[in-house]
């Protein structure tokens, strides 16, 4: 049997970096809670590759004594406790003494410090835990960390690391919770020699809001204050029109100091009960202000969860203060008027008309409906005739008199021979074949006075279709009566049409004439960066802008109708709140799923029959019409049955 022993210091070291140091921003973050603790009012961060290289932080802090600076290397060595009660009333970010025994354990780092008022300042270097001798150092009043190799010693641990761009995404984000939680700090970040951020002291909270997360989310804010009280709450929380599809963008603080707390987040969510829908999440930055004893953060190494001596007073406090803020607002939609087209007149403003020019062919044919451009519709619906049988348009204008331009115009042949003189330059048929309808089928003249067949919808029966609560379409049947999800329906058909396209390769694509720059908090922007490549095959082409900008230089355009950039930021919060999938094809199907989710028309969207119409024909296209991508049912059906047995006609 193995005999107890002690372990050696290094191998103690590197246990305890284990728990405190995780990745490049677990540094980063101890080094600044540092400067913070020592009172700095500028804190400077350069990294070198995502701060797997280099992590170098300056401040113009306290300092340190040049006899401490061997101290500062040891463990649970620290100048913020005194004895074991301290650790009931802090008022400090760190206090463990761990932070820096447990970097030097698994990199090499340089500590130079000069305490101000002293003429010169002092250096010692720690190699894998040995300290070197302490040196005279020339630099200016504060402190200044080098931290390099990370994970040098221990390779297997290295390997854990993510992307650059993913490592970068972890430490933009320690930084705009730090920035956020000391707003009269100036912090800059630098990475490879690059500017990231620059927080000037002088950025209020909401400024700061806005520089991380853009101006859509800093103009719909209301600031917010529970009042001065023992325990105190206060921020911004957003109008439920800015919420999101993950609670990524709700941050808390305690104390000054970055905290998660489901019960915190979920009182937030049902101050937002009846203004968000199910599966949204609203937008808020709260600060609770509580006696240093009613709240323990002596919870976990790192430092990021916490304890409240009395849980249900915060969670009533948040609660209540939240909800009071919201229903001083008016948070009914406004109906914003569509504006003109580009090189449009206001339709309150008059123009000279131009001279008629007569023009004997046919009219233009209506723009694309909802759904999808025309060539889309045509693609999809062609299919079923292309089955070796010639189909030959006739000329509209061959109908008898009082016929419709727009009746069906198509003809079928089987046999050889020519057929009857058309536009196309055919001769006679003896045994012409009976026309078939093609049920999209109009005319249309081409420049150049061609004339070949478009698509149009057809037109159903009165009564048949109606939609109800602009969300559902109640359309009978000869089983009975059935309620369709327009939403899930469409879902499910512009899923189909995507993933057919990508099989076949044919997915048209349309370029943005300039690339289209969208703001995303760093993290968002990091995790696009490294998708960039699965992106790309569905027609969303992104691109690193710097900071945390991207560009967004392309889209499908079969989802024309949704602006670009919401559907790239529907994809984004859904790989922020799954897991990703085991394979790239199952990753792939998820985000056409998600793609297809925000193109679709919504739960609102008034139709007209001619889009209720169109909707039903693909609806019979589809090759699972039953459910959604996500699994939702598309259509309830109420047999005739039901419904006699409900009036009691049975």
């Amino acid at each position: 049997m193995p005999r107890i022993r002690q372990l050696p210091p290094d191998v103690v070291a590197k246990i305890a970096a284990g728990e405190v140091v995780e990745r490049p921003a677990s540094v980063v973050k101890e080094l600044v809670e540092n400067a913070l603790d020592a009172g700095a009012s500028r804190i400077d961060i350069d990294l070198e590759q995502g701060g797997t290289e280099l992590i170098r932080v300056v401040d113009d802090g306290g300092g340190i004594p040049a006899d401490e600076l061997p101290l500062a290397f040891a463990p649970h060595a620290t100048s913020k406790l005194e004895d074991a009660d301290d650790l009931f009333d802090l008022l400090t970010m760190g206090f463990r003494g761990e932070a820096l025994a447990s970097i030097a354990g698994v990199a090499q780092v340089t500590l130079q410090s000069r305490p101000p008022g002293q003429p010169t300042g002092a250096e010692v270097r720690c190699n894998n835990s040995t300290l070197s001798e302490v040196r005279p150092w020339g630099g200016s009043p504060g402190t200044r960390i080098e931290v390099r190799h990370l994970f040098f010693s221990i390779p297997a641990r290295k390997a854990f690391l993510k992307s650059v761009a993913t490592e970068l995404g972890h430490v933009t984000e320690v930084v705009t919770r730090l920035a956020l939680a000391n707003p009269t700090v100036h912090l800059v970040l630098r990475h490879n020699g690059k500017l990231v951020y620059e927080v000037p002291a002088a950025a209020g909270l909401k400024d700061r809001i806005g520089l991380f997360f853009g101006g859509d989310v800093q103009d719909a804010l209301y600031e917010f204050d529970s009042g001065p009280n023992v325990m105190r709450v206060r921020g911004f929380v957003a109008d439920p029109k800015c919420d999101r599809g993950n609670p990524k963008l709700q941050y808390l603080f305690v104390n000054g100091r970055w905290f998660r707390d489901r019960s915190i987040g979920h009182a937030l969510q049902e101050a937002y009960r009846g203004l968000l829908m199910t599966g949204r999440y609203a937008v808020g930055f709260l600060f609770l202000d509580v006696p240093a004893a009613a709240v323990d953060v002596n919870v976990h190494p790192q430092k990021h969860e916490v304890r409240f001596r009395e849980q249900s007073s915060v969670y009533a406090l948040v609660r209540s203060a939240v909800k009071a803020r919201l229903l001083k607002e008016n948070l009914v939609p406004l109906l914003k008027v569509p504006e003109p087209e580009a090189g449009g007149v206001p339709s309150t403003q008059y123009r000279e008309l131009p001279p008629p020019q007569w023009d004997l062919s046919p009219p233009p044919a209506a723009s694309p409906t909802l759904f999808s451009p025309r060539r889309e519709i045509a693609e999809q619906t062609l299919a079923p005739w292309e089955s070796g049988a010639d189909l030959t348009p006739l000329s509209p204008l061959q109908g008898g008199e009082g016929e419709k331009e727009e009746q069906s115009v198509f003809a079928a042949t089987t046999g050889s021979g020519d057929s009857t003189p058309a536009p196309g330059g055919r001769g006679e048929d003896t045994n012409p074949a009976p026309a078939v309808e093609h049920p999209l089928s109009t005319w249309e003249r081409g420049p150049g006075g061609e004339v070949f067949p478009s698509i149009s919808l057809p037109s159903l029966p009165a009564g048949s279709a109606l939609q109800v609560h602009d969300s559902y379409i109640v359309l009978e049947t000869p089983d009975g009566m059935l309620v369709i999800d327009q939403h899930a329906l469409h879902e499910r058909i512009l899923y189909e049409q995507l993933r057919r396209r990508i099989k076949d390769g044919k997915l048209e694509v349309q370029r943005l004439l300039i690339p289209e720059p969208i703001d995303l908090p760093a993290e968002h922007a990091a995790l696009v960066l490294e998708v960039a490549d699965d992106l790309a095959r569905l027609g969303l082409e992104v691109s690193d802008f710097g900071g945390n900008t991207i560009l967004l230089g392309s889209y499908p355009t079969l989802l024309s109708r949704r602006p670009p950039a919401v559907i790239l930021k529907g994809v984004i919060d859904h790989l922020l709140t799954k897991d990703r999938p085991p394979s790239k094809e199952v990753l792939l199907d998820h985000l056409l799923a998600t793609m297809a989710c925000k193109a679709a028309v919504k739960a609102g969207d008034r139709l007209t029959q001619e889009e209720i119409a169109h909707l039903l024909v693909l609806r019979q296209m589809a090759d699972d019409s039953h459910h959604c991508p996500h699994g939702r049912p598309t259509s309830l059906l109420f047999s005739r049955q039901q419904l006699d047995k409900q009036f009691g006609r049975i």
